[in-house]
């Protein structure tokens, strides 16, 4: 109720004025090497940020979020999503919260209790700003709009796993029959729970930590049968086998550190994909898994 309450309020009366007239939602998965920053523009013309990290120079990772948020000419952002404690996906924040006014914080409950140098500039720079943190479990459910929603499906509160990675939000967005499902550094046994619920079938999915194997990639490609995978991260983080298991479910994967930033767009029920240096690296699903 605090999670609908909160996001009912962000920009509600400035929604109809800036409604965007091609009735589109734009995600653009931000190429900030090993790290997570997505941005989404939501038909209505409200911005969510989920993630803003990466590993090495917080600075850096600000700086390519700022940029690219100007690029697109935002100043404000009516949400910032942080899918878990580990700092290349939340140490942006500081700076771009003295950047970029912001609607909200949300969060999981167990993601503020983290330590750390990072963590601790993190609560400094929201007592500075005062955005309101508001904290979100599976099950919430929101309707943002022109017939767009967003639900988080992870983490659930009766079941509490140590493992940041595991606690990671997992974040499904769906517009005119489109699914995109944002998913952090989700690993078992967190994963686990989320594929024991009835398949999803998703058109894009962000790749769960990093493209890792520890994501158990077969599975969650059974579970999610995606058209695409995108993978952010840096030249490392690409596995063969990763790339296989989802190649076997008829996927094709991108990264960004192949691709630069890369855009999923759905407008009128169709899906498009554009990425900002090259065109995509099919790889074909008769390759054997082993």
């Amino acid at each position: 109720a605090a999670l609908l309450a909160g996001w009912s309020a962000i920009g509600l009366g400035a929604a109809a004025l800036n409604l965007r007239h091609d009735a589109r939602l734009d995600c653009h998965v931000l190429s900030v090497g090993h790290g997570g920053a997505v941005l989404v523009e939501l038909p209505d013309g409200k911005k969510l940020l989920y993630d803003a990290g990466r590993l090495g120079s917080p600075a850096g990772g600000a700086r390519s979020v700022a940029a690219f948020l100007w690029s697109r000419g935002i100043t404000h952002l009516d949400a910032i999503v942080l899918s878990h404690a580990d700092v290349d996906h939340y140490n942006a924040v500081p700076e771009l919260l003295e950047k970029f006014s912001v609607g909200a914080l949300y969060v999981t409950p167990l993601m503020m209790r983290d330590e750390g140098a990072a963590m601790n500039k993190l609560r400094a720079a929201i007592q500075r700003f005062q955005p309101p943190l508001v904290e979100t479990l599976a099950g919430d459910r929101l309707r943002i709009g022109a017939g767009c929603r967003a639900e988080v499906l992870h983490p659930t509160l009766t079941r509490r796993i140590a493992s940041d990675n595991a606690n990671s939000l997992v974040l499904l967005l769906e517009y005119q029959g489109r699914r995109i499902l944002l998913t952090g550094d989700l690993e078992p046994p967190g994963l686990d729970d989320v594929i024991a619920e009835s398949p999803l079938d998703c058109d894009v999915i962000l790749a769960p930590h990093h493209g890792s194997l520890r994501s158990n990639p077969s599975a969650f490609a059974a579970w999610s049968t995606p058209e695409w995978v995108i993978i952010s991260g840096g030249h490392g983080d690409s596995r063969p086998e990763f790339d296989r298991a989802y190649a076997a479910v008829g996927a094709t994967i991108l990264s960004t550190a192949e691709c630069g930033t890369i855009s999923a767009s759905v407008a009128g029920g169709n899906l498009h994909i554009q990425t900002l240096r090259q065109r995509p690296k099919v790889i074909t699903a008769n390759v054997p898994l082993h």
